[in-house]
């Protein structure tokens, strides 16, 4: 009954490991691919330099323009939700305020 017991609860426990680790992989803040090299690291101003376009198009050397989100707002209160429609993307920020250049990406959510 021992021997039995012993491997019984060996089994459930690779079993419930196995699983934890599966759906880990599966759910993550990030597409496995993040979307313009973004990473979860990037600011917001970095995300904005990133998304950005050249000020002059025929002249790339005369600066480059900041790429601003379309829209943008905090439906929930804690997370600033930046979208970029030309883009297909929303970028959601670790703060609630669109003035918060330093917050990180929470998720980022590619639009089909």
């Amino acid at each position: 009954m021992n021997k039995f017991f012993k491997t019984l609860s060996f089994v459930a426990c690779f079993v419930m490991v196995t699983a934890v680790i599966a759906y880990a992989n599966q759910v993550s803040a990030a597409p496995a691919a993040t979307p313009y090299n973004l990473t979860m690291e990037d600011t917001r101003a970095t995300v904005e330099q990133k998304l950005g376009q050249p000020t002059v198009t025929f002249a790339p050397q005369a600066g480059w323009e900041s790429g601003k989100p379309d829209r943008g707002g905090s439906p929930d209160y804690i997370h600033y939700w930046a979208v970029y429609e030309r883009f297909n993307l929303t970028v959601v920020y670790n703060s609630p305020s669109p003035a918060d250049k330093n917050a990180t990406i929470y998720k980022i959510i590619p639009h089909k």
